[in-house]
């Protein structure tokens, strides 16, 4: 339930591109201001598996986070459930961490997460990632839900965890300005180079001030994309994520 204090900020959905063409999947996100904090929600549709992916995280003023991530099929049952804690970050590096998830057919299990960087699986939390990576020295171990084969129910959301490296390419100019108040045609954004596990080939992303503009890939033989579309609201900047 959202609290009567809560205040809608902004929000925007990320469009998926293969090889050039438009790939049938919505991504979309909300961005909640209350008293003790944000509250970001997003949503993952794949129409073609009757598939829902939906995450909600809260970020206290403190840096504290909470979150809960399911995995839907045909309906709002949850096939699959993940929930995340921690404390504030020690020089980018959360502690008291607690990830617990629940696959189909199996109990609760509960997984410890201190010092790792956990990342909800969405889009619009890369600007968390990153930032916490760029905290801690541009390297640290990855937390992330599994859900690389919908097909294979007994491994959904169990942890995944490998080693990840950030590196900082510099600032440069974007077209297409998101929420800027005067209207400009460009903005400046910064690049990052993200390696490591699946990605040792490396991906690059675009953000501004914690929030990813474009993001690029390439898997086997194919070339993805990720821009943010859409965009509606005041993005408050970096400061949400908790570790300026």
């Amino acid at each position: 339930m959202i609290p009567n204090d809560v205040s809608s900020l902004a929000t925007g959905r990320y469009e998926y591109q293969c090889d050039g063409n438009p790939v049938p999947l919505a991504e979309t996100w909300q961005l909640r201001q209350s008293g003790s904090g944000y509250e970001i929600s997003s949503e993952r549709e794949v129409p073609s598996l009757s598939l829902r992916i939906s995450a909600c995280v809260s970020i206290d003023k403190s840096g504290g986070m909470r979150g809960l991530l399911k995995w839907c099929e045909g309906g709002d049952v949850p096939l699959a459930v993940a929930t995340y804690s921690s404390d504030p970050s020690n020089q980018g590096k959360p502690s008291n961490a607690r990830y617990r998830f629940r696959r189909p057919g199996s109990p609760a299990q509960s997984f410890p997460a201190d010092e790792m960087h956990f990342f909800p699986l969405m889009r619009i939390f890369a600007g968390q990632l990153l930032t916490g990576l760029a905290a801690a020295g541009g390297r640290g171990e990855i937390l992330v839900p599994w859900i690389q084969d919908p097909g294979q129910r007994d491994k959904l959301f169990m942890p995944d965890v490998s080693s990840r490296r950030l590196e900082y390419l510099g600032q440069e100019s974007a077209g297409g300005s998101v929420g800027d108040p005067v209207g400009g045609s460009s903005e400046q954004v910064e690049r990052y180079r993200y390696s490591g596990g699946q990605y040792e080939n490396g991906s690059e992303y675009l953000l501004r001030d914690g929030l990813l503009r474009e993001y690029r890939w390439v898997q086997g033989e194919k070339e993805w994309q990720v821009k943010l579309q859409d965009f509606r609201g005041q993005w408050p900047g970096a400061v949400i994520w908790g570790y300026a």
